[in-house]
């Protein structure tokens, strides 16, 4: 392995993807693992297969950011360390990747102050480094996964055969000790308790009776829709749309994911109250209305999605103390709960009013459907009432 003088940049950042990557340096490499004739990608080589996959992220420039630097990483390492390319990317090289992470030699190489990549004038800056120091844990961690999320993409659009890094992601599943059912959610008589709360909660003035209003329509928006809170906080009232006579709530999710979620009677009779009691100037929505979707009280500006989860925990703890002493657990639950819980309890209990899975799916925009089935907690009320049917004293059937 021979060690460089300097390390010259494979590509600049640039928000225009299709232009990554075009300097990469083209070994004598094997390319066991590149799929032959069937790529479902516009690309020849791995510099334009990289292209192609930061392409997807040309709207999220933080993510773009992000992966683009732990890709030109790994293919600084492959060109100066391995002297392999992309294609020909096997385990063990990944192994010692990831060593290399942790500790990159020789350092005064790899590794140098925090400064930007370009100078001034458009240049390379002489004393950038891709790393300042070894990565810690959490770092590589990260790193990695962004890889395999990389490697993935070449494999499912048949640029490559197999996912070098697969293995470890099996393996990280079969030792998980995550548990696999779901159980950060409340259950109804706990949302109730809490609603109550907040109705019973002594008003002094125009400040705490908006906060209160402002609070129950919160946990009824959360706990009908589903909503992650960065989504509560990010969306407006014009969101809500009407088709036919029905209202859904046109959401932008994770990875710039569009879904409708369709409004039922309980919350839109919510929203129209929350509305009135604010004055706004109508009961429902306006078209593209601008209002935020949960605004602070001049109902122009949205409050943020810590704020969001603060007032929710202010309102679980008011809940909590319905449960005093009688119920301890059911306390202890409460003041635990955070905002998340309600999306916890919207699918939970969407099942179990008899919502087929795909439809509780892209309600929540779980990607994965996989997700949504921890949820089969739901059924343990009927499992629990068939199971309490054994017993020692009954008689066999005859047949």
């Amino acid at each position: 392995m021979g060690n460089p003088k300097s390390i010259q940049p494979l590509f600049i950042l640039t928000d225009s993807p299709e232009q990554m990557g075009k300097a990469i340096i083209r070994f004598s490499s094997d390319d066991y693992n590149k799929e032959l004739g069937t790529a479902l990608i516009d690309a020849n080589d791995d510099a334009e297969a990289i292209s192609a996959f930061l392409q997807e992220y040309k709207d999220s420039p933080e993510t773009l950011r992000s992966y683009t630097k732990e890709i030109e990483r790994l293919l600084l390492w492959c060109i100066h360390i391995s002297k392999v390319n992309i294609s020909s990317l096997r385990r063990d090289h990944l192994l010692k990747y990831q060593a290399f992470l942790k500790k990159p030699e020789p350092k005064k190489i790899w590794c140098g102050p925090s400064v930007g990549r370009l100078a001034k004038d458009e240049s390379l800056n002489k004393n950038w480094r891709p790393f300042v120091n070894g990565l810690s844990d959490a770092s590589i961690n990260k790193a990695l996964k962004i890889l395999d999320s990389f490697f993935n993409y070449l494999v499912q659009t048949n640029y490559l055969i197999g996912n070098p890094l697969a293995v470890d992601r099996r393996r990280k599943k079969r030792n998980s000790t995550k548990p696999r059912i779901i159980d950060r959610y409340l259950e109804l008589d706990e949302i109730r308790a809490t609603l109550d709360a907040l109705i019973n909660h002594p008003i002094k003035d125009d400040k705490i009776k908006f906060q209160i209003i402002r609070a129950r329509y919160i946990i009824l928006l959360l706990f009908y829709t589903g909503l992650r809170i960065a989504e509560a906080a990010q969306h407006t009232m014009g969101n809500f749309l009407q088709r036919e006579k029905n209202w859904f709530l046109r959401v932008t999710g994770k990875g710039k994911k569009i879904r409708e979620i369709p409004i039922p009677d309980e919350l839109l009779a919510a929203l129209t109250s929350f509305r009135t009691s604010v004055a706004l100037p109508s009961p429902l929505p306006k078209f593209r209305e601008k209002t935020p979707l949960i605004p602070m009280q001049n109902l122009n500006q949205p409050i943020s999605a810590r704020r969001i989860d603060q007032i929710l925990r202010w309102a679980f703890n008011l809940g909590a103390n319905q449960f005093e002493p009688d119920e301890p657990r059911k306390a202890s639950k409460l003041r635990s709960a955070s905002a998340h819980w309600l999306r916890h309890s919207y699918v939970t209990y969407l099942l179990d009013s008899g919502a087929p899975l795909k439809v509780a799916q892209e309600n929540a925009g779980h990607s994965d459907i996989g997700t949504t089935m921890l949820y089969h907690h739901v059924a343990q009320t009927d499992r629990h009432a068939a199971t309490r049917a054994l017993s020692l004293a009954n008689k066999r059937k005859k047949y």
